[in-house]
């Protein structure tokens, strides 16, 4: 079982998927730091597709903005509850179902690409997620934006990592010994990698074939945010 594997098995219990999809969760909107993103695009119409769509916490504030949202998700109840309680919402959204790691999109459709909260660090190994910026990036209009969250964590210490833990995440991404200052099994549910710089973050959008707009991050908060946008 690989760790996108992992996750999925653990997100397609149904008490997490209720968990998601439950009013309370779904209607708290925007959080203050996905706003922030928000504002520094300047756009609130347009195609956009959201990664990691869930119980459509975010696909309904977006959509009643003007946007015309896709949203994307590996559990297909989720995204059918999402489409459901969006209709009661009065608006409409579309769904897919997909491993965000492994897109297959349309070339050249989207104005934004969305990725949920702090989803990034969700996606394992530099290689994969750089995979899944290529594929984010084609489906992309050029000059559209990439607007993603990712964990932080500056003050991560490798070597207080355990070998025992190591082996572990090796194990389960199928013998993938690349393990990156950052990686843990969060609540040994659910895969993330925690970035420790500034610098690691560039250098993967840049492999993705993007422009780094903006980053916020603070050192005391878990929750950072990025934008990048595809050259025109």
């Amino acid at each position: 079982m690989n760790l996108v594997e992992f996750s999925r098995q653990h997100y397609l219990k149904p008490n997490n998927i209720q968990g998601w999809c439950d009013d309370e969760q779904v209607n708290s909107g925007l959080s203050t730091l996905e706003q922030s993103l928000l504002e520094k695009i300047c756009i609130t119409k347009g195609q956009l597709l959201l990664l990691g769509l869930g119980g459509g916490r975010e696909a309904i504030p977006l959509a009643k903005m003007g946007f015309e949202v896709t949203g994307v998700d590996f559990i297909p109840q989720m995204v059918e509850r999402a489409k459901e309680t969006a209709k009661k919402s009065g608006v409409e959204i579309s769904g897919m179902v997909q491993d965000i790691s492994k897109l297959d999109l349309p070339e050249s459709t989207f104005d934004v690409v969305w990725l949920s909260a702090a989803m990034y660090s969700c996606v394992p190994t530099r290689k994969r997620r750089s995979d899944m910026l290529k594929r984010i990036n084609k489906s992309l209009s050029p000059g559209g934006y990439f607007v993603f969250g990712f964990y932080w964590n500056p003050k991560a210490d490798a070597s207080s990592k355990s070998v025992l833990l190591k082996k572990m995440v090796a194990w389960l991404s199928l013998g993938n010994l690349r393990y990156e200052k950052g990686d843990m099994l969060r609540f040994n549910l659910e895969f993330i990698h925690a970035f420790t710089a500034v610098e690691d973050i560039k250098g993967e959008i840049a492999q993705g074939g993007f422009e780094l707009i903006d980053i916020q991050a603070n050192d005391d908060h878990p929750f950072a945010g990025a934008i990048a946008r595809k050259p025109i």
